[in-house]
């Protein structure tokens, strides 16, 4: 089976991208699309470091188990996924410069990053990214079985 990747990109992929890739691995399970993977990325990623425990928190409310570390973009990542997601203008103009195949999870503007603050805003975020995700995913693939 091929299987398709929707690549989440924010700045350090500790935050916002990895709580994309968990909502959206979530939205794939629970409609039945198994041919999808979603992943994540960072412009500006170390390698190796720990997703942020507020992002995990927001995670694991909503019943996501999420084992992951950082990953630093790069063009070949971005030229296999099937559809590249950003958090913000920066992220896009990063993204275009590896395919036309990258738009903003918001399409009203910048999603902002949460780094710093408590964990009130990672819920917060998580209830964004949610519907933003639900909406976009739902266009792209269809709503399954």
């Amino acid at each position: 089976m091929t299987i398709s990747t929707i690549l989440f990109v924010c700045t350090g992929n500790t935050c916002r991208s990895p709580l994309a890739e968990g909502l959206a691995q979530k939205w794939l399970k629970e409609h039945n699309h198994e041919g999808w993977l979603a992943v994540s990325a960072g412009i500006y990623a170390i390698d190796g470091m720990s997703t942020s425990s507020e992002t995990l928190q927001a995670l694991e409310n909503r019943g996501i188990s999420y084992d992951g570390t950082s990953t630093l973009l790069t063009e070949e990542m971005a030229k296999e996924a099937t559809l590249v997601i950003c958090m913000s203008e920066s992220h896009l103009a990063v993204a275009k410069q590896f395919t036309e195949q990258a738009e903003l999870l918001d399409p009203n503007g910048d999603v902002a990053d949460p780094i710093g603050k408590g964990q009130s805003v990672y819920d917060a975020l998580a209830n964004q990214m949610e519907k933003l995700i639900g909406n976009r995913l739902h266009t792209l693939i269809g709503q399954g079985d």
